[in-house]
C-alpha cells in the first residue's frame, strides 16, 4: 500500500515536471505561434553574414518585427522566370530577406500610409549591435532621390520595403572606387614627371632664371642694409626731434598760463547761458519797443498820406486854374427872379 503512494507521487511529480517545461516552450515560442505582424520583404545586393532569422526589425531604435526568412532570389523567384534570365540577371543574385512588423507598433496601418513613407524615403538597411557584430534590420527615413529603391523582373510575393546599403558597404564601395581610380591612373608616368619637374626645378635653381633672381635678391638686399644703415642716423635724429617737440607740447600744455586760459574758458563756457539769457532778454525789450514805435507811427503815417493826397489835388487844381490860385473864385451866381404876372 505504501509503495503505491510512493509511485503515485513519483508519478505527480514528473507529470508536473512535464507540465512546466511544456509551459515554458509555449511561453518561450508564444511570440511566434501568434504572430500577429505583417509580412514584408526587401531585397540586398551585398553580403547578410551576421544577419540571422529572428533578428530584430527596429524603427529608429524601437523594435516593430523580427525577421521571418533569408533566401536567395534565385531560389524564391527563379521558377517565375526563365532559366537563362536566372543565370544571366544581376537581380536574381540578390538576397531575399522576409520580415514581419507588428502594425501595432507602427504608425502606418494601411497600406496607402506604408507606400507614402516608402515614397518619402522609408528605406531597410542592416545594422551592427554594439561590438558583437549581430546584424538587426533598421528603418529609417534617407533621401530617395539618393537612394532608387532595386529593380527586380518578378513579382513580389509580399510588400516591398526598398533597401539601402549598410554603412559598411558604402565604405567599402567608395574604398573599390578609388582603388579603381588608382589603378586606372599612369601612376608610373605621374612619377617620372614628378622626377622631371624636380630635375628642372634644380636645375633652374643652380643656374636658370630662378638663381638669378635669387642672386638679385641678394643684391636688392645688402643695398637695403647699406640704405638702411645710412638713413638710420638721420631717422634717429628725426625721432628725437619729434620727442623734443611732443616734450615741449605736453610742457605747454601743462603750464600755468594754459591752465589759466583753461580756466578762463570754463568760467567763460559756465556765464555763457547767462549771457545767451541776457541776450535773449534784450531781444524781446527790442521787439516790444519795435512794437510801440509800429502803434505810434501808424497813425502819423495815415495823416501824411491824407497830407500827400491833399497837396497833389491843390497841385493838380494850380495846374489846371492858375488864375482861380491869383485871384481867388469868381463869386457865385444868384438865381434870376421869376417874371411877374402883371407883365403880361
Amino acid at each position: 500500500m505504501e509503495s503505491k503512494a510512493i509511485y503515485f507521487r513519483v508519478g505527480l511529480v514528473i507529470l508536473s515536471g512535464l507540465a512546466m517545461i511544456a509551459a515554458l516552450i509555449v511561453w518561450v515560442g508564444a511570440e511566434a505561434f501568434r504572430s500577429a505582424g505583417r509580412p514584408f520583404e526587401t531585397y540586398f545586393a551585398e553580403s547578410v553574414q551576421g544577419l540571422e532569422q529572428g533578428a530584430q526589425v527596429r524603427f529608429r531604435g524601437v523594435p516593430i518585427g523580427r525577421v521571418t526568412q533569408i533566401s536567395m532570389a534565385a531560389a524564391e523567384y527563379g521558377n517565375d522566370a526563365a532559366q537563362m534570365n536566372v543565370l544571366t540577371n544581376p537581380a536574381f543574385r540578390f538576397v531575399v530577406v522576409r520580415f514581419e512588423v507588428f502594425t501595432d507598433r507602427i504608425a502606418a496601418r494601411e497600406m496607402d500610409e506604408l507606400n507614402q513613407m516608402v515614397r518619402g524615403g522609408l528605406r531597410i538597411r542592416m545594422s551592427s549591435q554594439g561590438i558583437t557584430g549581430v546584424l538587426y534590420l533598421e528603418a529609417d527615413f534617407v533621401d530617395p532621390a539618393r537612394f532608387v529603391p532595386l529593380a527586380v523582373p518578378w513579382q513580389p510575393r509580399y510588400t516591398v520595403i526598398p533597401s539601402v546599403p549598410s554603412t559598411l558597404s558604402q565604405f567599402q564601395t567608395a574604398a573599390e572606387r578609388i582603388m579603381t581610380r588608382l589603378e586606372g591612373a599612369n601612376l608610373p608616368g605621374l612619377v617620372e614627371n614628378a622626377n622631371t619637374l624636380i630635375e628642372a626645378l634644380a636645375g633652374s635653381m643652380t643656374s636658370g632664371d630662378a638663381y638669378r633672381l635669387l642672386v638679385e635678391a641678394g643684391d636688392l638686399l645688402a643695398q637695403l642694409r647699406t640704405t638702411t644703415a645710412t638713413v638710420s642716423p638721420e631717422l634717429t635724429a628725426t625721432v628725437a626731434d619729434a620727442r623734443g617737440a611732443v616734450q615741449a607740447l605736453r610742457e605747454i600744455l601743462e603750464s600755468r598760463e594754459m591752465r589759466t586760459i583753461t580756466s578762463g574758458a570754463a568760467a567763460a563756457s559756465a556765464r555763457l547761458p547767462q549771457t545767451a539769457a541776457s541776450i535773449d532778454q534784450a531781444a524781446r525789450r527790442l521787439d516790444a519797443s519795435m512794437a510801440d514805435a509800429n502803434r505810434d507811427l501808424g497813425p502819423l503815417l495815415r495823416d501824411l498820406r491824407i497830407t500827400a493826397d491833399n497837396l497833389k489835388a491843390i497841385t493838380e487844381q494850380m495846374r489846371q486854374f492858375p488864375s482861380q490860385v491869383l485871384f481867388g473864385a469868381p463869386p457865385p451866381r444868384e438865381p434870376v427872379p421869376a417874371a411877374q404876372g402883371g407883365g403880361r
